[in-house]
């Protein structure tokens, strides 16, 4: 529960200071009066849904992962076999987890690819 709990509330705190991000440097409100300051409403730029988006498919990899692996250790007797099964499962959603970090941190992405190019043109 401790790391489910964890990954939540940073992710909560992220997803709070990229909005509040976005708010400071491009306020998007609409009014239909613009004397009166009681009717604009901020909306969900496309930028904070891919990130939502981000988060979801990230939250959902890691609790599919690892929730088997806790399942199983709670049981009282389980086949040796099926555990090493599951921890290689949790482990494969954690490497999709870090391979999709990489995939969407684009200055990384292109760190890497440089960094190839110069090894492979030597």
């Amino acid at each position: 529960m401790v790391p489910l709990l964890l990954n939540t509330v940073f992710n909560v705190l992220i997803f709070k200071h990229v909005r509040a991000s976005t708010n400071r440097v491009q306020p998007e409100t609409t009014s239909t009066f613009t004397n009166t300051g009681t009717n604009q409403r901020q909306r969900i730029s496309r930028r904070e849904i891919a990130l939502l988006k981000q988060m979801i498919f990230m939250f959902c990899t890691f609790v599919g992962g690892w929730t088997p692996v806790y399942v199983i250790l709670m049981c009282t007797s389980y086949d040796r076999m099926i555990f090493e099964y599951l921890v290689i499962v949790a482990q494969m959603a954690m490497l999709a987890i870090t391979i999709n970090f990489f995939i969407c941190n684009h200055q990384i992405k292109e760190y890497l690819i440089n960094k190839i190019r110069q090894y492979v043109g030597r």
